[in-house]
């Protein structure tokens, strides 16, 4: 059974600008604010209108929050002052928060406390403690949704550490709460019921009504877990008393779901069924996909126990749905593992194992990947790929090798049958018969084995196969969505064709202070190797932007090389992997101009320009970003092109690859001339072109390389 831990919002939409100014919800006063925040107001008054715009949508309209998010974050970045960008990244995590996209809450959760943890002049940073305390335990929050309990206990002890410093009783005890929260989740029950205890300690102290009644509700919980029914039970009317009385709906609601559970764990199911019915009721047009997935479990599960099977495969199938587009492997295990139960129960055995081998794959995949970084996965498994592959080598050699002994055992089977056909006539014919039936036995016995060996190794792709998949979600989380780029420039295309399912080449875009910076860049090797290598390269990017604050394209490639041989530094082994890259930098500028600042690095790759039909080619600095003897500092070339000026970044893999009729390599000189008689169409229609030339000139033949080209029309 699931429960619903809706005890408080998360600090997310808390912090918003300290602003004299009120305005009720409604409809009509968010269509005054949009008035405000296209007028000639001050800044302050417009931000402050952003902020309560967002803070309406997201209770209303998520796509609208999402779409006024980002309009804020660019008026934000417009004005370069950093506290606004801080809450407007801030603002954009709470939406994507709401949406479920935990992933991209994170990413911006990350950025916020990167602009409230910059020092200042004066030598304070740009966020208040209190500030930098709630992005800690924002962060938390969203580890807790994606299972990573190590990084979420360490994020929601940083943000108590300062709240402790600063005196921040009632953050301290939703500290408490958070902490209580995560232990609960991993069976740390002792600590959990401490940490809760500490919370409703301090809540009575401050006579927080929302925080007993959650205080409350969460020792119930534990309680509820340790069997201590009756305790349990008491905590949850406390909990409800206390929520009636402050009219905490949304926390009323919460406890009828757990009382629910209660119910259902002492075996009475009507009273869990009305329970869960009731919180069904409230939280069935919920945003939030982790609080209507649980309900809906719980719903199926309580259904199978008063006889409405149809019912509850239907809840169970919609909780899928949901998990399965969110990213949620728990909830949707949970509901496998019910159907499965169910069609067991109804003596429906095809349907029951098919939930049970779902269930058993979603199981495996949370016990290989849980509670470890994304990023730390991939490196060590760049680590062992090596060895995986000489292991599994060694394997298919060796069922190989006693597959090729089972048939030699059965040629010298055949010829022992041969001689002792020769006997005379009825020791022949006795020993014939049980010679055919040996014969039979061992080629059956053999093929079972064969069969079965066939099996493991049928598994074993397929486990292979799954990682690699698993992969390239990992791998497609770190590139720019289109939209995004689009965003800043609009007349762009980006061709990305990786040679496997995970690639070595990868694209990269962020938007700072009024720049926008986009790369093409080809890591070491193509594949799963290449791909790990990819994301320590965009991750040493991102932080030498927003970590670092480097905004010139030379100095981002120096301290992008410095992060990367101090990740490879902590390996045993000699890693001499690395990132050939072309990086530029496009300043804005006033409207009406004509010319536009661009500023550019390479490593080992070029920039090519076209201006008018001629095309010209920027050098790259001839060494990676990676181990390279001699290094000297990447250099930053300043240009000032025109509009109507084309920028082309690339990777190798195009020029590379073998094609036409020779099967030759098709080389930067056939590239070149492709570009410049393609120019003349728009960017959309020239990426369509290139990729029509590629696969022609590839024909049948493999694909040799990542590829990944992106033109920009200035």
């Amino acid at each position: 059974m699931f429960k619903v831990n809706k005890n408080h919002k998360p600090l997310i939409f808390t912090i918003l600008l300290q602003l004299v100014i009120s305005f009720s919800f409604s409809q009509t006063n968010i269509d005054s604010l949009k008035i405000v925040t296209s007028s000639r107001a001050h800044d302050t008054l417009k931000f402050a209108a952003y902020n309560s715009i967002i803070n309406f949508y997201w209770k209303s309209d998520l796509k609208q929050a999402l779409a006024f998010s980002k309009i804020n974050l660019s008026f934000a970045l417009k004005k370069n002052i950093d506290k606004y960008i801080a809450i407007a990244y801030n603002n954009l995590s709470g939406t994507y928060y709401f949406m479920g996209d935990y992933q991209n809450a994170n990413l911006y959760n990350f950025k916020t406390l990167n602009i409230r943890l910059k020092k200042q002049q004066d030598g304070t940073t740009v966020g208040s403690k209190k500030s930098i305390a709630s992005t800690y335990n924002n962060i938390a929050s969203i580890y807790l949704k994606l299972a990573n309990y190590t990084k979420s206990i360490e994020y929601n002890l940083l943000a108590l550490k300062i709240k402790e410093d600063i005196n921040d009783s009632l953050g301290m005890a939703r500290s408490y709460t958070n902490i209580g929260n995560v232990y609960e989740k991993i069976n740390k029950r002792t600590l959990a019921l401490k940490f809760q205890k500490q919370a409703l300690e301090l809540m009575l102290i401050l006579n927080d009504g929302h925080g007993i009644g959650a205080a409350y509700n969460n020792i119930g919980n534990i309680l509820l877990k340790e069997n201590d029914y009756k305790n349990a039970k008491i905590n949850f009317e406390k909990a409800i008393e206390i929520r009636k009385k402050i009219e905490d709906v949304e926390g009323l609601y919460t406890t009828y779901n757990n009382l629910g559970e209660l119910n259902y764990e002492l075996k009475n199911y009507v009273a869990a069924k009305k329970y869960f019915e009731l919180a069904w009721e409230y939280f069935s047009e919920s945003s939030d996909p982790y609080l209507r997935t649980s309900i809906l479990i719980n719903l199926g599960e309580i259904y199978k126990f008063v006889n409405q099977e149809k019912k509850a495969e239907e809840y169970l199938k919609i909780a899928i749905g949901i998990a399965q587009k969110n990213k949620m492997p728990e909830i949707e295990k949970a509901a496998y593992d019910a159907l499965a139960g169910m069609y067991f129960n109804l003596r429906n055995f095809e349907k029951a194992y098919t939930n049970l081998r779902m269930y058993n794959d979603i199981n495996d995949t949370i016990y290989k990947l849980a509670n470890s970084k994304k990023t730390a996965e991939l490196q060590a498994l760049y680590d062992d790929a090596q060895k995986t592959n000489q292991i599994e080598s060694l394997k298919k050699e060796k069922i190989e090798s006693d597959l090729e002994n089972s048939k030699k055992e059965l040629e010298i089977q055949k010829q022992k049958s041969f001689k002792n056909l020769l006997l005379s006539g009825l020791v022949v014919l006795i020993l014939l018969g049980f010679l055919l039936f040996n014969r039979f036995s061992i080629k059956s016995k053999l093929n079972k084995k064969l069969e079965f060996q066939n099996q493991q190794i049928a598994a074993k792709n397929n486990d292979i196969t799954n990682s690699i998949n698993y992969a390239k979600r990992i791998q497609d989380a770190i590139l720019p969505s289109i939209k995004y780029v689009n965003n800043y420039i609009p007349d762009n295309f980006i061709l990305y064709k990786p040679k496997d399912i995970v690639a070595g080449d990868f694209y990269w875009f962020e938007r700072v202070n009024g720049i926008s910076f986009i790369a093409a860049a080809d890591c070491t090797g193509h594949g799963v190797p290449g791909a790990m290598v990819s994301v320590v390269c965009s991750n040493a990017l991102n932080r030498a932007v927003f970590e670092f604050g480097i905004t010139e394209p030379g100095l981002i490639l120096d301290k992008t090389r410095e992060l990367v041989l101090d990740t490879f530094s902590k390996s045993d082994e000699e890693v001499k992997d690395g990132m050939d890259i072309s990086l530029i930098a496009i300043h804005e500028t006033e409207n009406g101009s004509n010319k536009r600042e661009i500023k550019w690095a390479g490593a080992n790759n070029p920039l090519w320009l076209i201006q008018n039909g001629e095309l010209l080619e920027i050098k790259s600095h001839k060494q990676s970003v990676g181990v390279t003897i001699n290094p000297t500092n990447f250099p930053t070339h300043n240009l000032d092109l025109s509009l109507g000026d084309t920028l082309y970044l690339f990777t190798d893999g195009f020029q590379d690859q073998f094609g036409g009729e020779n099967a030759k390599k098709f080389k930067a000189a056939k590239f070149k001339d492709l570009l410049v008689s393609i120019n003349m169409y728009s960017v959309q229609k020239q990426k369509q072109l290139i990729e029509n030339c590629f696969q022609e000139w590839k024909g049948d033949l493999e694909q040799v390389d990542d590829i990944c080209v992106i033109g920009i029309r200035l």
